[in-house]
């Protein structure tokens, strides 16, 4: 099955159409598969072209939706030979949606495609060797469920009050009535708002899968002679626990959308800081204390850094009562460098755009022996762990986790030690 194809504005999102005229569809043979879940090919011209839908090993018809100079963006519109891979999607909003890109893989070919994404960004961005690559990334951990996960949804609300997402590319409303990758909760939340609210432009729904707390922001008003259930809504904060830690959130703070993941991450990044018994650690890009009160009771030493004030407020009420804890609110690059006492271990979790080149520069002039690095994105990481072993970390273990089953985000849980000298 191949999704419908969402029509384009002229001239494409990006690049452009060739003297504002169409583009005659190719036939392509995908070879390979890239960051954003898109497959492979060339055009008959040499251009490199990413084929939406498509799978490694496929001949399709694609439609070309932007064109540039050195490649070409297109959507399978038809497949003429199929990989043993492709599955009927299981969302009826699968190709219209673009929440996700995945659904028509197979769930073990999600999880191999995606790994080999981070060991093609560690050797094209990174410039990593293919046998460092391969013997650094670890293949990806799946989930034995990989649907109804989501615990945080964000929908777009319409004056009529139905509620639903933006198309694929477009700025025009798709309704939805239910989302497979979404906790059930989260989904009897859009139900019993579907149709029903009035003056709410956005809907966010945040649910504490172990709690069975949950936040509906704004709050919300009703249609006159609405009549059934209505859930709560305008509340500031709800809480999740994550390995037996109980964990505040309020509206503008992140927390991981996939509780069951988020749990196996965690576990990952403990372990690994704990491997190598340091006494001080610094939790960089610290949020809500997620790594740091996992780690309070197992070092001497954890020193959160976070400039977010949101997460702040949130990180004092979850770190409250632990003293081995110390919470600096500013931005890393300005409090790491000549931190006393020195970090043995530094944990970092930053943003998709990654470290700041001051922050790097921080943490290689730092005495920290180990580097534990949590990236949401293989080509910022790639840059990061290229900076870092340049100066003078070795490239211990890339562990990918999938933390967005039926979508192309990647997740890593990094490794870099320095060398004993």
């Amino acid at each position: 099955m191949v999704p419908e194809p969402v029509p384009q504005p002229r001239g494409g999102r990006k690049g452009r159409f060739e003297h504002n005229r169409p583009l005659v569809p190719l036939e392509i043979e995908t070879t390979g598969f890239a960051a954003g879940g898109k497959a492979l090919g060339h055009a008959p011209d040499g251009r490199v072209v990413f084929v939406e839908y498509a799978l490694p090993g496929e001949r399709v018809i694609a439609e070309v939706t932007a064109e540039h100079a050195g490649y070409i963006e297109a959507t399978a519109v038809q497949i003429l030979r199929a990989s043993d891979e492709r599955i009927t999607p299981r969302c009826p909003y699968f190709g219209k949606c673009g929440g996700c890109q995945l659904q028509h893989v197979a769930y073990p070919e999600q999880l191999r495609l995606k790994t080999g994404v981070v060991r093609e960004q560690l050797t094209r961005i990174g410039r990593f060797s293919e046998a460092e690559a391969d013997a650094a990334v670890s293949d990806m951990l799946g989930m034995d469920d990989p649907w109804g996960y989501r615990n945080h949804m964000r929908f777009t609300a319409r004056r009529d009050g139905e509620v639903g997402f933006m198309q694929r590319g477009t700025h025009r409303f798709l309704r939805i009535d239910h989302c497979d990758i979404a906790l059930p909760r989260v989904n009897e939340v859009l139900q019993q708002t579907q149709g029903r609210t009035m003056q709410a432009r956005q809907i966010t729904i945040r649910v504490g899968e172990q709690t069975g707390e949950e936040m509906v922001q704004p709050r919300l008003r009703w249609r006159p002679h609405t009549r059934g259930a209505r859930p709560e809504s305008g509340q500031q904060h709800y809480s999740e626990r994550l390995l037996a830690q109980t964990y505040r959130i309020s509206g503008p703070a992140f927390f991981q959308v996939n509780t069951r993941q988020a749990e196996r991450l965690v576990s990952l990044v403990v372990d690994r800081v704990l491997e190598v018994s340091p006494r001080v650690v610094v939790d960089a890009y610290a949020g809500v204390g997620t790594f740091a009160a996992q780690l309070a009771s197992r070092v001497e030493q954890v020193v959160t850094i976070e400039e977010s004030a949101a997460a702040g407020v949130d990180a004092s009420v979850n770190l409250e009562g632990l003293p081995t804890v110390t919470r600096i609110v500013g931005r890393v690059e300005d409090t790491l460098p000549g931190m006393t006492p020195s970090p043995e271990v530094v944990v970092i979790d930053p943003p998709r755009a990654g470290l700041a080149r001051p922050v790097v520069d921080a943490i290689i002039e730092s005495a920290a022996r180990r580097v534990v690095y949590v990236s949401c994105d293989p080509a910022t990481l790639a840059r990061d762990l290229r900076i870092l072993v340049d100066g003078g970390f070795a490239l211990t273990q890339v562990q990918p986790v999938d933390m967005f089953p039926q979508t192309a985000h990647v997740e890593c849980v990094t490794v870099l030690d320095r060398p004993a000298a």
